[in-house]
């Protein structure tokens, strides 16, 4: 009996252990990443990366599809399955958007070989975005009304 109870005591300390030092390895990652990549992008309160602009152009990749946005708030950005898509649910090119991603985001090329092995890295993963229903009249989405 004294033999389970240590096996279960030892496993969860264990446990624990390891995750305090991952969370905290985690968080001081996530601190030196967040001032290391300020300039020139924008940030929300928590730490999410903001977008918005005129869609440039949109790419197949295995594990979603990259779109590069235009200005105001620039980048290239996967959006995937997991990506909330809010009115006017139009991410076609032309289109503005605004938006927030994870400050990371991978795209695996789809005409590698052998298949989705290649990859490249992008400025973030798309968590939600919401579009315009029509293009921009004045050809950019910098206007007031953005």
């Amino acid at each position: 009996m004294f033999k389970k109870i240590k096996k279960i005591l030892f496993s969860k300390t264990v446990f624990i252990a390891l995750s305090l030092v991952l969370s905290t390895g985690m968080i001081v990652i996530a601190f030196i990443y967040k001032t290391n990549k300020v300039n020139g992008y924008a940030f929300s309160e928590n730490g999410i990366l903001l977008f918005g602009g005129k869609i440039k152009s949109i790419e197949v990749c295995c594990n979603g599809l990259k779109m590069e946005i235009d200005k105001p708030l620039d980048g290239k950005f996967l959006f995937t399955a997991g990506s909330m898509l809010y009115m006017w649910y139009n991410p076609t090119i032309g289109q503005c958007v605004l938006g927030e991603a994870f400050p990371v985001g991978v795209c695996f090329k789809p005409l590698s070989w052998p298949p989705c092995t290649s990859s490249e890295t992008l400025d973030g993963t798309i968590l939600s975005m919401g579009t315009t229903l029509t293009g921009p009249e004045s050809g950019t989405c910098s206007g007031s009304g953005f």
